[in-house]
């Protein structure tokens, strides 16, 4: 009868504990939050195989980026997308806190170098995330009034130096187009980026002319009259990721660092 009794009060106990236990485990048929992974954060990174402390890297690049003198909320997004950046590769162009003296003065240094040095401290360790993994944010100058993924900046236009205009010899383009006469084509994707420029059998990206003929973007207009050739180009840079301006002018009108990124990253979270 005792051991009746033991049985049945085991039994009776593992009966209660045992979803208890289940639950404890994570085995619930329930639905259970998953955890996003950890990434570390650099506290150094290698560049032309010399150790460099992330903080100094990132001050450096935001000066190398010309944009001291930023609202103070542009500044902290420019971090933390430049720092999202870093952690795939860094850029190589960035100064010393020497170069930028250099290149500054004593006076600017003095003024810009701390408001820097403060953004990068504001947002330490924060970056952008997409499905809980880190992205690859870029950033350029000044967009065309969109950028290549369509993300609209209305207040780009009135940026200084909005458009630049080129003019070339006719023999200077037939360095890259030989049989460039009257006309070339230009195929643009509806962000109005250059996909392609085509003159008789040769054809190449709009990358390619870009960098060839020394454009400032990749949104320009080829114009060919006897034996001159004018190019009217709208921003500057690539048009990938967030334009600098437009995040300036946004910081300049309220919004706060996070907004600002979201804007241009809206399928990103930051992550602290």
């Amino acid at each position: 009868m005792r051991g009746f009794v033991t049985f049945l009060s085991l039994f009776t106990l593992l009966f209660f504990l045992a979803p208890i236990l289940c639950l404890s485990n994570g085995e619930s048929t329930g639905e259970t939050p998953k955890e996003e992974p950890a990434v570390s954060f650099p506290e150094w990174i290698t560049i032309g195989g010399q150790g460099v402390s992330a903080a100094d890297y990132l001050t450096g690049r935001l000066a190398a980026l010309g944009v001291q003198g930023y609202h103070p909320e542009g500044l902290k997004a420019v971090v933390v997308a430049e720092a999202s950046r870093m952690l795939f590769a860094p850029e190589e162009n960035w100064y010393t806190p020497e170069e930028a003296k250099l290149r500054w003065g004593d006076a600017w240094f003095a003024r810009y170098w701390p408001e820097l040095q403060q953004a990068v401290a504001d947002v330490w360790g924060q970056t952008l995330h997409k499905n809980g993994v880190p992205i690859a944010a870029e950033t350029f100058p000044l967009s065309w009034g969109v950028t290549a993924e369509g993300i609209e900046c209305p207040y780009d236009f009135t940026a200084e130096g909005f458009e630049t205009e080129i003019s070339l010899s006719l023999s200077e383009v037939q360095a890259i187009f030989p049989r460039c006469t009257d006309t070339l084509t230009v195929k643009k994707a509806r962000t109005g980026r250059v996909e392609t420029v085509t003159s008789g059998d040769t054809a190449l990206s709009g990358e390619e002319v870009a960098r060839r003929l020394g454009l400032p973007s990749l949104c320009f207009s080829i114009t060919v009259s006897e034996q001159t050739v004018t190019i009217l180009c709208k921003g500057k840079g690539n048009g990938n990721g967030m334009s600098l301006y437009g995040a300036n002018e946004l910081a300049k009108r309220g919004g706060d660092y996070e907004t600002i990124l979201k804007t241009f990253f809206p399928a990103a979270t930051v992550r602290k």
